[in-house]
């Protein structure tokens, strides 16, 4: 069976790390320990954990015409992404200020900088889908969304879409034109509850994928839960994107729903074991971790 092939789109940024004891409260101060940047982000997230799982991958966005821009455009073309829809801006390229604690805690603040050029008709929009069979969309807002999944569906391409927090905080109402648009819902708990939760079981007809964390994951509508690995967790960042990534390719290979979703906590396990967004696991890393705790690898 050949590799499902993906466009992703959405926020592209550096994620500039500042590792500390615990993570201050207001008008507190902390002595860093460390500090390393990162290429960051939820969608270039999603895309290096697919590439790394050996799918074929495109990704889509805005960086600026800067050091940091040039960075997340070779970073991605190493891990085997093709650039050729990144679009440069005038605007400074995104960057997300991470504090993450000895626990594995982390506090963000985000500048959007050249990801707020991502919007409807960036870029042409028969360049988007050639040669891609699923388009999946990380925290981007509505118009955007609605714009690529439309097109998307046009050309007959399966579609997913993780709101992430900062949309999905607004409630259900301001993401319920996009709906209609997704095969493929993800959320985690706090997304799930700001979205109404039940409500938002009833409003959406496609596949719900809930993300829990420690406690695992599930598909409220099938009844379908499947508990968490458990690892030494050093680092969440990214933990979901990779999760996204590991279900989706699971998903576009037509295994059974509980097998979609040990394979995509397995990844985000993976993943929180290491420092940085972009730690996602290879499938050979992956297999080895599923064969080990008794489950099949995943083999496409």
């Amino acid at each position: 069976m050949s590799a499902p092939s993906f466009l992703v789109s959405g926020n592209a940024s550096i994620d500039e790390y500042y590792l500390v004891d615990r993570i201050p409260a207001a008008d507190e101060a902390q002595e860093a320990k460390d500090f390393f940047a990162k290429l960051g982000g939820a969608a270039t997230n999603v895309a290096v954990a697919l590439s790394r799982l050996k799918a074929r991958v495109t990704f889509a966005g805005v960086v600026g015409s800067d050091e940091y821009g040039d960075l997340i455009v070779r970073y991605l073309s190493e891990e085997g992404v093709a650039t050729h829809c990144v679009v440069r801006s005038s605007k400074p390229t995104g960057k997300v200020v991470v504090i993450l604690d000895n626990a594995g805690r982390r506090a963000m603040v985000a500048v959007r900088g050249a990801n707020t050029d991502l919007k409807p008709g960036f870029i042409d929009v028969d360049a988007l889908f050639k040669g891609v069979s699923h388009a999946h969309l990380s925290s981007t807002k509505p118009d955007y969304t609605r714009w690529v999944l439309a097109e998307a569906k046009k050309r007959g391409l399966s579609t997913s879409y993780d709101p992430g927090m900062a949309i999905a905080s607004r409630g259900l109402e301001y993401i319920r034109d996009v709906l209609g648009l997704v095969d493929v819902l993800f959320v985690n708990a706090r997304e799930y509850d700001a979205l109404g939760g039940e409500a938002l079981e009833k409003e959406y007809c496609g596949l719900l994928v809930v993300k829990e964390g420690e406690h695992g994951s599930r598909i409220p509508r099938l009844g379908l839960q499947v508990p968490a690995f458990r690892v030494s967790t050093v680092d969440t960042t990214g933990a979901g994107d990779s999760f996204n990534a590991a279900f989706l390719i699971a998903w576009k290979l037509g295994l059974p729903y509980e097998k979609c979703l040990a394979i995509a906590n397995a990844a985000g396990a993976i993943k929180s074991t290491k420092l940085g967004a972009q730690s996602s696991p290879t499938l050979s890393e992956l297999n080895s971790f599923l064969e080990s705790r008794g489950h099949e690898p995943l083999v496409f």
